[in-house]
């Protein structure tokens, strides 16, 4: 049994969800559970209606923007006109507008942000689900709910572990046995009550490993539109190496420091049961890609350099000559835990502290109107962070030269740079 992930890029047009079928079809006779992620990057385009009505603007234009986006995918896979999808986007599109102007606000903003954005999954698998039927493959669609179970709270939640497991093995492991592929969606769960939750920004990646660990899969393949994992992003740096094999270590830490190859999570279920990662490319997948598992010893001979975009950087303190104590910081964490925001980045002195955290619009309003009752708070963005892992020379950061850095730290194997943008462009 394999689990595949296919994300955006694999979804974005029709051209890339015919590459999808081809890829499914070569498996016929086998078992296999499809996890899919919204198409392109409609989840933004969500999240910016969600925006646009949360500040009394006009959102009108952005759901049409959405719903056309889809209706051509569906119109120039499906020669004839497929009911239920289109059922399924006229459901969506007053399903949201109810959403928005029935919810209690702001007491039940996580909630409606869960509920907006998870709209994008369900569409994509409902679409996919219908093309492969539509070209001979044999499958059944799941709602992802009903078995991605998580802890209270909306953003980010929490992963039911045993619930899970139990709902995954009792429930969803005997379709398979009935000779058909599973397809379900990815990033999203729902709680105890049925309220749909989701994982966090590229949780879909999570999903298969959850659903990889529950079903006791023999691998997981998350399909990308790369060779494999580099060591740097191609699209920001020049000259990247890709890696044949890492270890599930480096890749965790890897995705720690923000490398968007794998969500996060995704590494620790399948670690722990020895499940192998395999990340291939789309368009030619017949390539092997990169490797991790737990064979791997010889330790990397290539820096790593990791960028993670679209940053806020806030320095906190309590006034000038207190100093910034660990009951203090012992507040602060305890607040941005409340909202689920990761610290990407951290230094402190003794009369400050400065974090980087993701730039989630709605999550930092809240934390900043938090923090101003009792701190001192001075805020810098856009900014990145550049963390590059690995013995590193000098010359291997000649490019930040004309950059302007607000701070960075140093260990042993990690170098971390935080700096204000002025461009697109590292180099």
């Amino acid at each position: 049994m394999e689990i595949f992930k296919f994300g955006g890029a694999s979804l974005q047009n029709p051209v890339a969800i015919r590459q999808l079928a081809k890829i499914i079809n070569k498996y016929s006779g086998q078992s296999l559970v499809i996890v899919v992620s919204a198409m392109g990057k409609i989840t933004q385009s969500l999240e910016k209606i969600l925006e646009q009505y949360l500040h009394n603007q006009a959102y009108e234009s952005a759901i049409e923007e959405v719903y056309l986006f889809h209706k051509n995918i569906i119109q120039a896979l499906l020669e004839d006109t497929c009911s239920p999808l289109e059922t399924a986007l006229q459901t969506w599109r007053q399903q949201l507008i109810q959403d928005l102007t029935t919810t209690n606000l702001p007491e039940e903003l996580e909630k409606l942000y869960s509920k907006v954005v998870a709209w994008g999954e369900i569409l994509s698998s409902k679409i996919v689900y219908h093309y492969l039927i539509h070209v001979g493959i044999h499958l059944t669609w799941v709602d992802a709910r009903q078995y991605i179970k998580t802890k209270p709270g909306f953003i980010n939640a929490q992963l039911d572990e045993p619930y899970t497991k139990a709902l995954v093995q009792n429930k969803l492991k005997p379709m398979l046995a009935q000779g058909k592929f599973i397809l379900t969606q990815g990033f999203i769960g729902s709680d105890q009550s049925g309220e749909t939750t989701t994982l966090g920004k590229e949780g879909s990646d999570f999903t298969g490993a959850i659903l990889a660990a529950a079903l006791e899969a023999s691998s997981l393949t998350i399909w990308k539109d790369v060779p494999g994992i580099m060591n740097a992003d191609p699209k920001v740096f020049k000259n990247t190496t890709q890696f044949q094999e890492l270890s599930y270590e480096t890749m965790a830490k890897m995705s720690f420091y923000g490398a968007q190859v794998v969500h996060p999570k995704t590494i620790y279920p399948l670690a722990a049961q020895d499940i192998p990662l395999y990340i291939r490319p789309f368009y030619n997948h017949q390539a092997v890609g990169t490797i991790v598992n737990s064979k791997v010893q010889a330790p990397i001979d290539i820096p790593i350099y990791i960028l993670r975009k679209e940053q806020v950087l806030i320095k906190v303190s309590v006034g000038d000559f207190i100093f910034f104590e660990e009951k203090h910081l012992s507040m602060l964490c305890e607040e941005l835990d409340k909202l689920a925001l990761r610290i990407n980045f951290l230094e402190k002195t003794p009369y400050d502290v400065s974090i980087c955290l993701n730039n989630e619009s709605i999550k930092i309003d809240k934390i900043l109107a938090i923090l101003q009752n009792g701190f001192n708070i001075a805020i810098q963005t856009p900014v990145q962070i550049l963390t590059v892992i690995g013995q590193i020379q000098p010359a291997d950061l000649n490019f930040l030269q004309e950059k302007n850095i607000l701070t960075k730290q140093y260990n042993s194997s990690v170098y971390q740079v935080v700096f204000l943008v002025n461009g697109t462009d590292l180099y």
